[in-house]
């Protein structure tokens, strides 16, 4: 039976979400997303999606993140079987019109990795995720002189927003979003709460922060670091260490076992180094393909 690619909405939030955890179940062992998080994607804007469908089955999502017409356009595919994935991949690439078209393959997924292969794409970069297991041995934040924290209030978005622009200037393939977007993103899931966004300030001044979550898979137990930033005149201070301490004690008072973030395999600022010393270790990666220029 042939492979349909159609347009979806927030009313298949829950076979989507279905369909997701199955991959996620095939790659992983474990759940991977809540149907709230399918609406949150759904809602976001920008965010062009697609799925596959066999005989009225869901076989396969789509999403593509464009940044725009001197940016890259991102692909997120995941499919059960390889008929499924070269359809995706075929709708992703077509649709996203830019010179630079990434796609992303979860470490085991050999059947994408087997079907972008074929079709010429490169692999050209690497992510990680990075998961801490929390114990009573979690050192205490050492903040740096003059540096205060505190949770997010309403109306900070905009601060937030000019602040993760400064700390991620630097960061490749970083393209400044449009704020409604940044912050749908960062702030648009339906479970949203301030009081686990943190802002470390000094004299007044947004230092550093983090964005902070529940994990998408609605694990009670799984906290997420969404978004960890320093801006450039702060770094080498020891601030994100505080930061990630803080974070890693706050989870744990909320009865979090676990936090997990995921980071750039490659980040020139010594991310991937900072993680480990907090006591993060790699538990996933992802590989960035590339299409071959046309």
């Amino acid at each position: 039976m042939t492979v349909e690619i159609r347009e979806t909405s927030a009313a298949e939030a829950a076979p989507i979400a279905d369909l997701l955890n199955r991959h996620a179940q095939s790659l992983f062992g474990e759940a991977e997303i809540d149907e709230a998080e399918v609406r949150h994607w759904l809602a976001m804007p920008g965010l062009w999606v697609r799925v596959a469908s066999r005989n009225g089955d869901l076989v396969g999502y789509l999403d593509v993140n464009s940044a725009g017409e001197s940016g890259s356009s991102w692909l997120d595919v995941r499919a059960l079987d390889a008929e499924a994935a070269e359809a995706l991949l075929e709708a992703g690439s077509s649709h996203a019109g830019s010179d630079t078209t990434r796609v992303v393959v979860q470490g085991p997924d050999e059947i994408l990795r087997g079907v972008t292969e074929t079709a010429g794409w490169k692999l050209m970069r690497q992510s990680y995720r990075m998961l801490i297991e929390l114990s009573d041995a979690i050192p205490e934040p050492r903040w740096p002189e003059g540096v205060a924290v505190r949770t997010m209030e309403p109306g900070e978005e905009g601060r937030l927003y000019e602040a993760n622009n400064a700390a991620f200037a630097d960061h490749w393939d970083f393209h400044q979003q449009p704020f409604d977007q940044w912050a749908a993103y960062a702030f648009g899931r339906e479970d949203f709460d301030p009081s686990l966004v943190w802002l470390a300030e000094d004299a007044g001044e947004l230092a550093g922060f983090a964005v902070n979550r529940w994990n998408t898979s609605g694990d009670p137990e799984f906290g997420w670091v969404e978004i960890l930033g320093v801006r450039p005149q702060w770094r080498r201070r020891g601030l994100a260490t505080a930061l990630l301490r803080h974070s890693f004690l706050d989870f744990r008072g909320r009865g979090a076992t676990r936090v997990g973030l995921g980071v750039d395999a490659e980040n020139t600022t010594g991310a991937v180094r900072l993680y480990e010393r907090v006591g993060m270790q790699v538990a996933r990666h992802n590989d960035f393909y590339e299409r071959p220029r046309l």
